[in-house]
């Protein structure tokens, strides 16, 4: 469901490799909002905590992302980084995402330069699972290939998605990105995505 890739990372250097890759998106100008049809992202309030903890410590949803599922003192960790850290200083292309109609939570969304390449922006999500099969994904994929685009002014946008991850692979297709290459780190290999901003349509 999610790209290989996401934003919060267990490694041999703990919370370190994922203050460095926050450290790499520059200060975006944007109001913090954006939407779809049927969703809208903004970022994360104080009352979403609970949310962000319950999602990035559960290992159904953790299993492609990043090197798996956190321990809750490195997801208290991380979202105490989050919100007094990187939000003030303006890193504000992380998003927690809600459905319009009753306003749940349904995930999290993310935009920003992949952590090997950083001159490369991917784009990354994860839902709840029992969000899981209503076209979520593909929705919140869409919205921040346009952001890419319209907001950063990318030419270039990518998705990097663990070998294992059908659907998320599907997902990517259906936003209208294409395979490029695949890649090899120390947990085996992984498919890279992208679009170019010269074949993109709205």
């Amino acid at each position: 469901m999610f790209p290989n890739v996401g934003f919060f990372v267990e490694t041999e250097s703990g919370s370190e490799l994922f203050l460095n890759r926050i450290k790499q998106i520059a200060t975006i100008p944007c109001s913090g909002f954006m939407e779809t049809e049927r969703l809208f992202f903004k970022l994360y309030g104080t009352e979403n905590k609970a949310d962000f903890i319950n999602l990035t410590t559960d290992e159904t949803i953790m299993k492609h992302v990043d090197l798996g599922v956190l321990t809750l003192e490195k997801a208290e960790e991380l979202w105490k980084k989050l919100i007094e850290e990187f939000y003030t200083s303006g890193k504000n292309t992380i998003y927690a995402v809600f459905a319009k109609d009753d306003k749940r939570y349904l995930g999290h969304a993310a935009i920003r330069p992949r952590p090997t390449k950083t001159e490369d922006w991917e784009i990354s999500y994860m839902l709840r699972t029992e969000e899981w099969g209503k076209g979520f994904a593909t929705e919140i994929a869409k919205r921040l290939i346009r952001f890419g685009f319209e907001e950063l002014n990318l030419t270039e946008v990518f998705a990097t998605i663990d070998d294992a991850n059908l659907n998320s692979m599907k997902v990517v297709e259906k936003a209208g990105m294409i395979f490029l290459h695949r890649e090899f780190d120390d947990d085996g290999g992984y498919s890279v995505y992208s679009i170019k901003k010269l074949s993109y349509q709205s």
